[in-house]
C-alpha cells in the first residue's frame, strides 16, 4: 500500500508540472513575425536614406575642404607676392643708389679724359665704371633711349621747352639719363623738348579754319 501511494503521488506531481508548463506557454504573447517582403522593403528604404545622408555629409566635407584649399592657395600666393615685393623694393633702392654712383663715375671719366690726368687713374676709374654697368645690366637695369624720340610722360620729365625746327614734342637734349628695371621705370630721364613755333602756328590756323567751317 505504501508503494502504491508513493507512485500515485509522483504521478500527481508530474501532472501539476505539465499543467503549469502549459499555462506558462499559453501566457506568453505570440511572436509577431513580419512578412518577408515587407521587412526587405523597409530595410532597403532605411539603407537608402542612410546612404543619402552619408552622401550629403561627404559632399559637405568636400566643399569645406575645397574652400580651405582655396583659402590656403590664396594665402600662399599673397605671402609669396609680399616676399617678392619686399625683395624687389630692397633691390630697387640699392640699384637707385648704384645709378647715382654710376653718374658720378661717368662725370669723373669725362672730366679726367678732358684734362691731363694720369692715364693709369683714368683706366682704373673706367674699369670700375664698366664693372658697375655690368652689374646693373645683370640685375635688369636698362637705359631709357630718349634723344630724338617723342616725349613720353611715363619715361621722361621735361625740364625745358626749347624752340627748335624738330617736330613738336621731340626730345632734343637729355640732361640726365633715365633707367628702367625689368620694364618698370627706375628713374625717369630729364630732358629738353622741342617747341616748333611754325608747326604750332600751322595747327592753330587749321583749328581756326575748322571752327569757322563748323560755325557756317
Amino acid at each position: 500500500m505504501e508503494f502504491g501511494e508513493g507512485r500515485e503521488g509522483v504521478i500527481m506531481v508530474s501532472e501539476k508540472k505539465r499543467h503549469l508548463a502549459t499555462e506558462t506557454v499559453e501566457a506568453q504573447p505570440p511572436s509577431k513575425k513580419p512578412l518577408e517582403g515587407e521587412s526587405a522593403e523597409t530595410m532597403l528604404k532605411e539603407l537608402g536614406e542612410e546612404l543619402e545622408e552619408e552622401k550629403a555629409k561627404s559632399a559637405d566635407y568636400l566643399k569645406r575642404l575645397q574652400y580651405l584649399q582655396a583659402d590656403f592657395e590664396n594665402y600662399r600666393k599673397r605671402v609669396e607676392k609680399e616676399m617678392s615685393d619686399n625683395r624687389q623694393f630692397g633691390n630697387q633702392r640699392l640699384l637707385s643708389e648704384l645709378i647715382v654712383v654710376n653718374d658720378e663715375l661717368e662725370l669723373a671719366l669725362r672730366e679726367a679724359r678732358g684734362s691731363n690726368e694720369n692715364p693709369t687713374i683714368v683706366e682704373g676709374v673706367a674699369m670700375v665704371h664698366k664693372r658697375l654697368q655690368s652689374i646693373l645690366s645683370k640685375e635688369g637695369v636698362e637705359k631709357i633711349q630718349s634723344l630724338g624720340s617723342k616725349f613720353n610722360p611715363d619715361l621722361h620729365d621735361a625740364a625745358l621747352r626749347v624752340v627748335s625746327d624738330d617736330e613738336e614734342g621731340t626730345i632734343v637734349e637729355e640732361i640726365r639719363q633715365g633707367y628702367t628695371l625689368k620694364g618698370k621705370v627706375l628713374r625717369p630721364s630729364i630732358v629738353k623738348v622741342a617747341e616748333n613755333l611754325a608747326e604750332r602756328e600751322s595747327k592753330s590756323e587749321k583749328s581756326a579754319l575748322e571752327e569757322i567751317g563748323d560755325n557756317e
